[in-house]
């Protein structure tokens, strides 16, 4: 055989030489090395990281502070009025807003059990008032005799009648008298009753108490409410409109009064209307509730009518060269999430998620600024599960 018989149709195609064969099965290992190399990544692409949580690198810098509250608008002198007696709302005015006039109907309530105590009430009261005749009948009667008994005892010189009879009428007569009284008395309370009564029967309907705009309806018809329940807001005017909203202090240094800040209608997200903070309410030691911040619509548009709902955006001064994980990072827990006590986040610690203690600072809504020591920028925070369903048999971490 010759040299030119070893070479296969493709090294004669190529013009191979048979010193060439191992570079050719060489070409052919590496190609292949790099087709399973493109795989490997291109599944690993598809796949993702092996890694069963979502992580984000710790940050190290600038933050502009938002708060952002839901409040409604208010208008200035705003009244609830309450319900007078418990009952079904029969009917309600059609009017959710608007102006409205002095003793206008705005809604009525079914009455039933008012009614028939009224009538009670003044079955009561009849029956008070004839027991008081009555008993001012026995006490003239008893009155006379003792008169009488008493001028035939002087006349007769205390011979007659018997000081027993005496004593005896006199009792009478004070028995009466007394009886007198309590029937004066038992009329006073049936009075009183019955105009209470009264009063209520009234209550059924529902008026407005002075001329002014009606900003919230918070009865609706056939609704069951309760004695003392509020049915509706009423403004005694437009200007100046206020919403005030809670502040969480916790998040965000205190604000001062003058601060500026965006109202956002749910009407009318992007028109937004300019406030400024005009009183904070703190409420007395121990203050378990937040304080409430009022802010003064500056110009409100013709479309700002009080009784809207709203959305106060405050922007405080930017924080410089501070410490930001994403507010996802606050919420992870790697396991059943039992009662949190303190501020903390889990970071990937050589693929294992690791418990960090934080203080919390302000935050715009998407980031937050956190205070630690076991703490640096690059650090991978953990923002949540790849598979969604992981985090359910997961023991805490």
């Amino acid at each position: 055989m010759t040299e030119h018989d070893t070479h296969t149709p493709l090294d004669a195609l190529l013009g191979a030489a048979p010193r060439r064969v191992f570079r050719h099965w060489l070409s052919l290992l590496i190609l292949a090395i790099a087709a399973l190399g493109a795989m490997t990544f291109f599944v690993r692409f598809v796949s993702g990281d092996d890694s069963p949580y979502y992580s984000t690198p710790v940050e190290r810098g600038n933050l502009t502070p938002l708060i952002s509250e839901r409040g409604q608008i208010r208008g200035a002198g705003e009244v609830t009025v309450f319900s007078a007696l418990p009952g079904r709302v029969t009917w309600v005015s059609g009017k959710s807003d608007g102006a409205v006039e002095q003793g206008e109907l705005l809604a009525m309530i079914d009455a039933g059990e008012i009614k028939g105590a009224v009538e009670v009430g003044r079955s009561r009261l009849t029956a008070a008032q004839a027991a008081l005749e009555a008993a001012q009948v026995t006490a003239q009667d008893t009155g006379s005799r003792l008169a009488r008994f008493e001028s035939v005892w002087r006349r007769s010189g205390g011979r007659a009648p018997s000081l027993n009879e005496i004593e005896r009428a006199r009792a009478d007569a004070r028995r009466a008298d007394l009886g007198v009284e309590a029937a004066r008395a038992e009329v006073k309370a049936a009075q009183i009753q019955f105009k209470e009564d009264e009063t209520r029967k009234a209550g059924a309907e529902v008026r407005a108490p002075f001329s002014g705009i009606l900003t919230m309806r918070h009865a609706q018809p056939g609704q069951m409410i309760g004695d003392h329940q509020p049915l509706f807001t009423i403004a005694q005017g437009i200007a100046p409109l206020t919403i005030e909203v809670p502040l969480d202090t916790h998040r965000a240094e205190p604000i001062k009064a003058g601060t500026l800040a965006n109202i956002r209608l749910d009407t009318l997200p992007d028109a937004p209307q300019s406030a400024t903070l005009t009183l904070m309410r703190v409420s007395p030691p121990p203050q378990t509730t937040p304080p409430l911040a009022v802010f003064t619509i500056e110009k409100p548009g013709p479309q700002v009518r009080p009784g809207m709902k709203a959305t106060v955006e405050i922007e405080l001064p930017e924080r410089q060269n501070v410490l930001l994980v994403p507010n996802a990072a606050l919420e992870f827990e790697p396991g059943a999430r039992g009662p949190q006590r303190r501020e903390r986040i889990f970071v990937l610690d050589g693929g294992e998620p690791r418990r960090v203690y934080v203080t919390v600072g302000a935050s715009d809504g998407k980031r937050t600024e956190v205070f630690a020591n076991d703490l640096k920028p690059g650090d991978r925070a953990i923002i949540g599960w790849r598979d969604a369903t992981a985090g359910g048999g997961q023991s805490g971490g």
